[in-house]
């Protein structure tokens, strides 16, 4: 069976802790959203407060280097869990499910052997999938499902 890009995101998402919605609400971790300036100008804004957003440091006049912000502040919180809040249109504007996949390959190593503790639910076979699009010994395989 292939292992699937969407089940690949998932997994990302877990072992980052990452957790979104598109509601604002004090209790997330993160938001990055879109606003306007009194000029008309799309900004991005990305903080860890509401309440304390610094022009300098938050706001950004292009979304390209935004995805990769947005993925350092969630690797940055060391594995803890992530409420961010950003709505599925900017999700998608940012290829943030490129992201998730980019970090999936980079961590695949540690996601097998995290498999059974975190409960990523891959199959022996996507295992073995993993093992050979990667390029990692068959012991390292064997070891973690063992």
């Amino acid at each position: 069976m292939k292992l699937t890009e969407e089940k690949m995101i998932k997994i990302a998402k877990e072992s980052l802790g990452l957790t979104t919605t598109d509601n604002f609400n004090d209790s997330c971790d993160l938001y990055c959203y879109n606003e306007s300036t009194a000029d008309g100008y799309d900004v991005w804004v990305l903080t860890h407060s509401m309440n304390d957003v610094n022009v300098c440091e938050n706001v950004y006049y292009y979304d390209s280097d935004l995805a990769s912000a947005v993925m350092e502040e969630i690797q940055y919180n060391g594995g803890s869990e992530t409420m961010l809040h950003m709505d599925k249109d900017l999700w998608n504007d940012l290829y943030m499910d490129d992201q998730m996949l980019e970090y999936f390959a980079e961590t695949v190593d540690d996601i097998i052997e995290d498999n059974d503790e975190e409960g990523y639910g891959l199959t022996l076979d996507e295992i073995q999938e993993l093992k050979e699009e990667h390029g990692l010994e068959p012991e390292e395989i064997e070891e973690t499902v063992s």
